[in-house]
Parts: C-alpha cells; sequence; structure tokens
C-alpha cells in the first residue's frame, strides 16, 4: 500500500470542510470490529466448528451466516496516512474437531501492511503469534474487507488438523469502527472516513494488481 497516495486522497477530502485537519496520531481506546463468516458452511464440511473466544461474541446472523464481533482495545490510527494499528486484546476465535482445538486470539489489524496477525495456540501449546489473515476488499459497502488464510495460517491448520492447504481460503468479510480518545474536528472525521474507504481501494487495486500478472 503506497501511503503517499493514500495522504494525498485524504488531504483533497479534507478541503472540502470548512476547516483544515492537522495530522494527529491518535490513540484508539475502544470500538468494534464485526466478521461475517462467509465460510462458516465449508469449514463445517471439513469437519471444524468456530466458536468465539474471551470476549468476543459470535450470533447466528439473520441470513444464516454467522457474525462474529471482537472488541476493540487499543491501537493509533495517523489522521493524515491512516497508517497504524488496531488491537482486540482478550478476544478471538476457536478452530476444533473433537480431536484438537487451535486457538486465534489477540488480533491486531495492520493497515499498512494489509494483514490480521494473532496468537496461535494448539491446545496448550502457545505457537506465538503469526500472521492469520491478508486483507482484501470485498467489494461490500457493509463489509469492505474480506479475510483469506496466510500461508502460515493454512499451514497451521492442515498440520493439526489433516485438511487440504487451505491458503487464500476466504474466511468472511469484515468492517472495523474504531473509537479514538479525543473528539477530532469535522475535517479529521473526513480524512477517518476517508481512509477506511482508501484502504479498501488501495486493497482493490492491489488484487486486480496480482490478478493480471498470474
Amino acid at each position: 500500500m503506497k501511503l503517499s497516495t493514500l495522504a494525498t486522497a485524504v488531504a483533497l477530502t479534507s478541503t472540502l470542510s470548512a476547516a483544515p485537519a492537522l495530522a494527529q496520531n491518535l490513540p484508539i481506546v475502544g470500538g468494534i470490529t464485526s466478521v461475517s463468516l462467509t465460510s462458516a458452511s465449508a469449514l463445517a464440511g471439513l469437519g471444524l466448528s468456530v466458536g468465539g473466544l474471551g470476549s468476543a461474541t459470535i450470533s447466528p446472523g439473520s441470513t444464516g451466516t454467522p457474525l462474529a464481533y471482537f472488541p476493540v482495545t487499543g491501537g493509533s490510527i495517523n489522521t493524515d496516512s491512516f497508517a497504524g494499528s488496531i488491537l482486540h486484546a482478550g478476544s478471538g476465535l476457536s478452530l476444533s474437531t473433537s480431536a484438537a482445538t487451535v486457538n486465534l486470539t489477540n488480533f491486531v489489524i495492520n493497515t499498512v501492511s494489509g494483514t490480521l496477525s494473532g496468537n496461535v495456540a494448539v491446545g496448550a501449546t502457545n505457537l506465538g503469534v503469526v500472521p492469520l489473515f491478508n486483507l482484501g476488499s470485498s467489494g461490500i459497502a457493509v463489509a469492505p474487507f474480506s479475510l483469506s488464510l496466510t500461508s502460515a495460517a493454512a499451514g497451521a491448520l492442515s498440520t493439526v488438523f489433516g485438511v487440504p492447504n487451505l491458503t487464500g481460503f476466504l474466511i468472511g468479510n469484515a468492517n472495523t469502527l474504531p473509537i479514538t480518545s479525543a473528539v477530532p474536528e469535522p475535517a479529521t472525521v473526513l480524512s477517518m472516513l476517508a481512509g477506511l474507504a482508501l484502504i479498501g481501494a488501495t486493497l482493490r487495486r492491489r488484487q486486480a494488481a496480482n490478478a493480471d500478472r498470474v
């Protein structure tokens, strides 16, 4: 992701407001990240069940697609480039069969690399922090980010559960709404919203460029 491109577009958006926005690194104090688990039926077909951990909640969803919610617990966001990290300490997902369980917790969204990392534990064995999902563009306004398994995460699942290699497998679509510690100026609000949209647009262009190379 080219931060210079993001910064330019955000700056252009900010000029539409009455007062100019100054770039700030705003601490994040709350919010929510939601994930539509579109993969639930496919995972069930592989013998895997999905559960919430800690402060995460999972609802069946009105359309039959489970919805998972993870409280945002910290991080920071730059209002000019939208570079930063969004933390979700104390919550996560479990993937399990009757024989084994993999726990994925303490998610961290990196808006620069477009990845979601988390702590991985197999039973009582902690494997440490692993890049779990690559963020892409879903093209869905209410859940603009797609979450696909990284090779590291897919390899771990194959080893533990004996499932096929699921690298690139779409787990679901997500949206994140962090709350900062300060009430920003209206121009800063515009910049933050523009930043979310621009990250989605940049990820969409990245996907298209990768497809052209294949």
